[in-house]
């Protein structure tokens, strides 16, 4: 007689048998349907040309891969075969997986990086300038390792700078969540406690322990993110997502701690530089300013001119005036000794006329002759000359210089040129 079982009894038996046959199974397949619970436990399909199979990888061994399931990869996986009795159901049971080629990661990988380019998330114009000199440096990478002690050696080496360290996992499915999280807790902090710039890092590894870094979460963490970020993810040749988001990319961390950070004797360096020719120009312009105002002060021979004009004026207008009184007193003089009025008026008025004609044109003579000579004299004055090639010189206490024999009493003395002075020291 056939052995009777209850319906739990036989999906026991059909378990115990398929796992006893199908245990250390490796196969290598395509992944689809993905779909991550809440528990963090991933389901999902694998497939081939020909068939599908429903498959499990249970939330404590997707934490231990280095890359993150993703539709449409390809993977070689190793696991085991069970059933799911309240089903009916056989599935696959993944216990470890790995890329099955570089090349379809890569396919995904430049996909993603098209979409996110087109959405605006690596917009150069949108790049965030770094800050000349931040007070605060925040660091988001593994507490352990020397990732951190090379970067923290660097900063206190060139200039030191207060450090916030947000630690996170740089390696495995978790990595992905907690830089983004890290990004994220660094920008709400209170505005007098947030950092002046950021620095995402970790070391070099290989194409899979750097995956996390091409995850969207960071990409679009580092995209919203206020602060400036430089990303410093492995060495000089690797490159991923978060590189195209950052404001700006080191192709190492020690590299972002020197972008970040000047280095202060050469800071103090360029300051002096810039001081000592700032000095230099404004020295220069006062000296011209004080050439100008000497040489006008001293040799401004066109206001001395127009000052002995306008006294000349001064002079011809008493002269003309005294002139004019003379003749009237010889006017009342006439009157007194009884000469005939109309005879002594007109002689006087011809002597006046004959007097004013002979007298003002001598007065214009002078004056004509005196502004040629100004005007000969301003066009050769001091400043012109000069600014004709020329110079002059005089000693430390400003007494021209005006022979070869006077030059060779003075160890040094000045030239002045039209645009400056220049100290001249004696070999001989």
């Amino acid at each position: 007689m056939t052995e009777e079982y209850t319906v739990t009894m036989l999906s026991a038996l059909i378990k115990r048998s398929v796992e006893q046959n199908f245990g250390g199974v490796r196969l290598k397949a395509e992944v689809s349907a993905l779909k991550v619970h809440s528990s963090g436990h991933i389901y999902f399909t694998l497939k081939d040309s020909g068939s599908v199979i429903d498959a499990i990888c249970w939330k404590g061994v997707a934490q231990k891969q280095k890359i993150k399931l993703e539709d449409g990869m390809e993977i070689r996986c190793l696991g085991q075969v069970t059933t799911y009795p309240m089903r009916s159901k056989y599935q696959f049971v993944v216990e470890q997986f790995e890329l099955a080629g570089v090349g379809e990661l890569l396919k995904i990988l430049e996909e993603r990086k098209k979409r996110l380019a087109e959405e605006g998330l690596f917009d150069p114009a949108k790049k965030k300038p770094l800050p000349l000199l931040p007070k605060l440096i925040g660091i988001i990478t593994s507490p352990t390792g020397a990732v951190i002690k090379d970067m923290l050696h660097r900063i206190r080496q060139r200039f030191p700078r207060d450090v916030l360290l947000w630690p996170v996992l740089v390696q495995g499915n978790e990595a992905a969540e907690q830089v983004a999280t890290a990004i994220r807790g660094m920008n709400a902090l209170p505005s007098d406690r947030r950092p002046d710039v950021l620095i995402v890092a970790r070391g070099g590894g290989s194409f899979e322990d750097l995956m996390p870094f091409n995850e969207e979460i960071i990409v679009r963490a580092v995209a919203d993110s206020e602060i400036p970020i430089v990303s410093a993810v492995g060495h000089e040749t690797d490159t991923t997502l978060i590189d195209y988001a950052a404001d700006l990319r080191a192709p190492t961390p020690t590299a972002a701690a020197e972008f970040v950070v000047l280095e202060r004797v050469k800071l103090q360096a360029d300051v002096s530089k810039v001081f000592s020719g700032l000095n230099s120009v404004i020295s220069s312009d006062l000296e011209k300013k004080r050439l100008f105002l000497r040489s006008n002060k001293i040799m401004n021979i066109g206001g001395i001119i127009n000052e002995k004009i306008q006294r000349t004026d001064f002079a011809f207008d008493r002269i003309v005036s005294a002139i004019q009184n003379g003749i009237s007193r010889k006017k009342i003089l006439a009157v007194k000794i009884a000469v005939p009025k109309p005879v002594i008026k007109a002689s006087a008025d011809e002597v006046w006329q004959k007097l004013r004609f002979v007298f003002l044109g001598e007065i214009e003579k002078i004056r004509n002759n005196f502004l040629l000579i100004s005007n000969s004299v301003e066009s050769n004055s001091y400043a012109k000359i000069l600014k004709k090639g020329f110079a002059f010189a005089e000693s430390e206490t400003s007494v021209p210089i005006t022979s070869v024999e006077e030059a060779k009493k003075h160890s040094t003395f000045n030239l002045i040129f039209a645009d400056g002075k220049l100290k001249v020291f004696r070999a001989d």
